[in-house]
């Protein structure tokens, strides 16, 4: 009589890649709540357009929302309006453009002893990758992370 084989590896096993969409999700899941709490203890969240507020609205932020391309003021007179706070997250968008606004911001937030926040900014950038380049795609993002971490195409 012959001995079974024995496999190494069980037949049922995940897909690698299914794996890493649901760390990413996970991650995701957490810097999103982290924006939600900061943003309910009332910590002010800058990005450029309206677009990027009504993205950050279906995460439910219910916060304050500073758009700054929005309005058609000058940055400076923006940056006025932002005098009460001690602190705010900056929040631009991850192209060139997105990123020399963000430092920009950053320093002027820094030098009017605004502690300006851009951690969820790099946060979400080094989880996204390539695969979104402004605020307003992140809810189609987490939709498709969702979609992969359970082993489909979106």
């Amino acid at each position: 009589m012959v001995a079974p084989i024995r496999r190494r590896y069980p037949t049922h096993t995940r897909n690698p890649r299914t794996d890493l969409y649901t760390r990413k999700m996970e991650r995701a899941t957490k810097i999103f709540q982290d924006l939600q709490e900061q943003s309910d203890a009332g910590v002010p969240i800058i990005v450029e357009g309206r677009r990027d507020e009504a993205a950050l609205r279906k995460f439910g932020v219910k916060g304050t929302v500073f758009c700054l391309k929005a309005t058609g003021e000058p940055r400076f007179s923006f940056i006025e309006r932002l005098d009460g706070s001690k602190r705010a997250i900056v929040l631009t968008d991850f192209d060139r453009e997105g990123g020399e606004l963000g430092s920009w911001l950053y320093q002027e937030l820094s030098h009017r002893g605004i502690r300006a926040d851009n951690r969820l900014w790099h946060k979400i950038r080094g989880l996204a990758r390539t695969e979104i380049r402004s605020v307003e795609e992140l809810p189609s993002f987490v939709r498709a992370l969702e979609i992969r971490s359970r082993g489909l195409r979106p």
